[in-house]
C-alpha cells in the first residue's frame, strides 16, 4: 500500500538507472509480464517510472513518530492500542510478516528492524451512549467508530533513514499492484459482456419460438426481444473498444498514461482523528485525543478509491521472541 514520502524521507530519491529498470519490471511484471512481447516496451516505461518514483516520494512532507510495537508498547503507546483489537491480533501479524522473518533470518542485520505498517480504514455508524462534561450519561447518540483491518507489514530495514529512503519505492509498488487490480477487473468486466452477447445471440436464433429454457438463455438481462438486435450492436461495439484496451498495445499505453499523470491515480497525505480508547470519533473538549496517521489513496475515480493507512513502526529480535512466548504459532 505502504511507503512514500522523501520528504520526510529527507531526500530526493536515488532514483538510479538499475532502480528504474527494476521499477519497470516490477509493474511488468504484475499487470501483465507478456507486455515484454512490445518492442522496446520496457525503454517506454522508463522515464513514467522515474517520474512516478521522484512524485511518489515527494507526496507529503513527514509521517506519524514510529510505532513501539513491542509487548510494552501495545499498553504505553496509546496509539497501538488504537490500531490493532488485541495483543494478539498485533502478535499474529508480526510472527505472519514474511518481511520481518527476512529481516531477522540474518544475524549481521541490527536488533531493531523498522518497518512500514499498513492497514485498511473502516468507519460505521452506530447508537452509543456519550459522558458528558458535566458527568451525566446521554443514551442513543450517533456515533461514528473507526477501526483498523487487513494489517500487513510491507517492508523491514536496519535504519529509519533507510526506511525513509526506500519508502517511495513501496508507494511505488502499491501503485502497481493497484493498476494490475484494475485491469484484472476490466478483464473481467470483458467476460461478462462476452456472455451476455452469447446469449444474445442464442435467444435471436431462437426466433421468436417458445423455448422450455427460455428463462435460462435471459440469464440476468432485462432486454426486450425487440431490442436485441440493437442490443448486438451495442456489445459488439464495446467489446471492439475492451479488445483494443486489453491487448497488449492497450496495455501498454495504459501504463504510460497513468505514469504521465500519477497524481491523478496516487495520492498521501498526513491525515488527523479524534478518538476515544473505543475507537469512537470524540471531540477533544470530550475526552478525544488525536491520533496522526498517513493516508495514501489510490484510484483515479472518486467511487473507486482504495485508502489504506500508513504508519512506520519499530521491533526489536527480543521483543519478537516476547510476543511468541505470550502466543506460540
Amino acid at each position: 500500500m505502504s511507503f512514500f514520502l522523501q520528504r520526510w524521507l529527507g531526500g530526493s530519491g536515488p532514483w538510479g538507472r538499475q532502480e528504474v529498470s527494476q521499477a519497470v519490471e516490477r509493474l511488468i511484471d504484475e499487470v501483465d509480464p507478456k507486455v515484454r512481447l512490445l518492442p522496446r516496451s520496457q525503454q517506454q516505461l522508463q522515464r513514467g517510472v522515474r517520474d512516478t518514483l521522484r512524485y511518489a516520494s515527494e507526496l507529503i512532507e513527514h509521517l506519524p513518530a514510529p510505532l513501539d510495537l513491542s509487548p510494552a508498547g501495545y499498553t504505553t503507546d496509546r496509539r497501538v492500542g488504537l490500531l490493532f483489537a488485541s495483543p494478539e491480533s498485533l502478535c499474529r501479524v508480526l510472527q505472519g510478516s514474511e518481511a520481518l522473518q527476512q529481516y531477522f533470518s540474518h544475524p549481521s542485520n541490527p536488533d531493531t528492524a523498522y518497518l512500514l505498517l499498513v492497514m485498511q480504514p473502516q468507519a460505521r455508524q452506530r447508537l452509543g451512549s456519550q459522558l458528558l462534561p458535566d458527568g451525566q450519561v446521554q443514551n442513543d447518540v450517533p456515533q461514528q467508530v473507526i477501526s483498523f483491518e487487513q494489517h500487513r507489514v510491507v517492508a523491514a530495514y536496519d535504519s529509519l533513514k533507510n526506511l525513509r529512503q526506500l519508502a517511495g519505492m513501496e508507494a511505488f509498488n502499491a501503485l502497481c499492484r493497484d493498476l494490475a487490480r484494475r485491469v484484472a477487473l476490466f478483464d473481467a468486466r470483458r467476460q461478462q459482456l462476452e456472455a451476455e452477447r452469447q446469449r444474445v445471440l442464442l435467444r435471436l436464433a431462437a426466433g421468436g419460438q417458445m423455448l422450455i429454457n427460455a428463462a435460462a438463455l435471459r440469464g440476468r438481462d432485462d432486454v426486450k426481444d425487440a431490442e436485441l438486435p440493437q442490443r448486438l450492436q451495442q456489445l459488439d461495439a464495446e467489446l471492439a473498444v475492451m479488445g483494443k484496451q486489453l491487448s497488449l498495445p492497450g496495455k501498454l499505453d495504459y501504463l504510460r498514461q497513468v505514469l504521465r499523470q500519477p497524481q491523478q491515480y496516487i495520492k498521501a497525505g498526513l491525515e488527523s482523528t479524534w478518538l476515544d480508547r473505543m475507537g469512537v470519533v470524540t471531540p477533544p473538549d470530550l475526552g478525544g485525543a488525536q491520533l496522526d496517521f498517513g493516508l495514501m489513496k489510490l484510484g483515479e475515480a472518486e467511487d473507486s478509491v482504495r485508502e489504506r493507512v500508513v504508519f512506520p513502526g519499530s521491533i526489536t529480535r527480543r521483543d519478537l521472541q516476547q510476543w511468541r512466548e505470550r502466543w506460540p504459532q
